[in-house]
């Protein structure tokens, strides 16, 4: 203990690339953490490019690997395996914090997990091999070996205790939350400039992710193309994010519906743009068959957008009743609701009001109090 703090060291790895799921979890608990004054806080970090960490992690990193991903998973895995463990790295942490699916070998120093889906056993076809198998073997050693567990959802919390075969005591949930620039954006030159910059055609349906299986874009490409052909629907369907693995049949999808200038392939767009974005969608569509949180659509009813999204795994508490929730496997349903939602004004209006109603539920702050509570529940004795 620093001066009343409990000294707390957080992996930082996933933040080398800020643009996943995992690299923005971490950062943003990161930067919480760090505004609080019952933790002293510290990072470690393994990246073949540690340029990339922020700026303010220069002297705070209290252990650095400049590995890539391959080499720290293996090391990790094998160091668990052969029962060695990894304290003097972190000397002086009370407590130690894995943001991803890796937890780094321990004996004495208390070490927390964060779980963010396990959908390698779920739905293993989704996931590459290599991936799969290393998560299979894996995951259970350090389910076991972490003193506690952070879900970032019922659903998640569910699925750790059922597949993992962990005491449910020691799971705990910690919802993620927007980003607080996350608001809608009401300023024209703004919005024009976000438009121009990504070559979008507005009214647009916006979808935030990257391209994988689960996210069930085959789908809703089909359930658009059935709306245009209506002559009254003029919308454009824009897809950003970049391309993750086996996403082939988007693709293919895409090339057989030959929608030509109504859908647009963005990429990855930068983070200053996101808010404006999404506030410049007429509304947004998350048709995922799994999520272990589902920050896209949060962060788009943060914007005032509507949402659309499925009703499959997490996304019922994310959005609740800010949004309309579907089946993911109904076509025909979510080309309605995009329909409705897309021509029906005071449909649209409501919505947005909802989910900005239902994104400020969440916020980093409360995931960073929520997170030292699981800190000090697991800190060694006298911390």
């Amino acid at each position: 203990m620093t001066d009343g703090r409990l000294p707390v060291c957080v992996d930082y790895s996933p933040v080398a690339n800020v643009r996943t799921g995992l690299g923005r979890y971490a950062e943003k608990l990161g930067r919480h953490l760090l505004e609080r004054d019952d933790v002293e806080v510290t990072f470690y970090a393994a990246t073949p490019t540690p340029e990339r960490l922020p700026a303010y992690t220069r002297g705070r990193l209290r252990a650095e690997w400049r590995w890539g991903m391959r080499r720290w998973r293996l090391t990790v895995l094998a160091a668990q395996l052969a029962g060695l463990y990894w304290d003097s790295r972190f000397a002086g942490a009370d407590v130690v914090h894995a943001t991803e699916h890796l937890l780094a070998p321990l004996g004495r120093i208390p070490s927390v997990l964060t779980i963010h889906d396990v959908v390698y056993l779920t739905h293993p076809e989704w996931h590459l091999p290599l991936n799969r198998y290393f998560l299979t073997l894996a995951m259970p050693i350090f389910a076991r070996r972490a003193r506690a567990i952070i879900a970032v959802s019922e659903h998640t919390r569910r699925e750790v205790v059922e597949l993992l075969h962990v005491d449910p005591a020691k799971v705990h949930v910690v919802y993620e939350a927007a980003d607080p620039r996350f608001r809608p954006v009401r300023d024209p030159a703004a919005l024009a400039a976000v438009c121009a910059r990504y070559r979008l055609q507005p009214p647009y349906i916006l979808f935030v992710g990257a391209i994988e299986p689960r996210k069930n874009l085959a789908m809703l490409l089909r359930a658009f193309a059935a709306l245009c052909q209506e002559p009254d629907f003029r919308h454009q369907l824009v897809i950003a994010g970049g391309k993750g693995w086996l996403y082939d049949e988007v693709f293919r999808t895409a090339e057989r519906l030959n929608l030509g200038d109504r859908l647009r392939f963005a990429g990855f767009v930068a983070d200053e743009d996101l808010p404006a974005l999404y506030s410049a969608a007429d509304l947004f569509a998350h048709p995922a068959h799994f999520e272990g949180f589902g920050l896209p659509p949060l962060e788009a009813m943060a914007c005032g957008t509507p949402v659309v999204a499925s009703d499959a795994t997490s996304l019922p508490e994310v959005v609740g009743e800010g949004g309309l929730l579907l089946p993911p496997r109904d076509e025909r349903a979510w080309a309605e609701a995009l329909r409705r939602v897309a021509t029906d004004r005071a449909l649209h209006d409501r919505l947005a009001a909802q989910g900005l109603q239902q994104a400020a539920r969440f916020s980093w702050a409360e995931t960073a109090r929520r997170t030292v509570e699981v800190y000090r529940a697991v800190a060694r004795p006298g911390a």
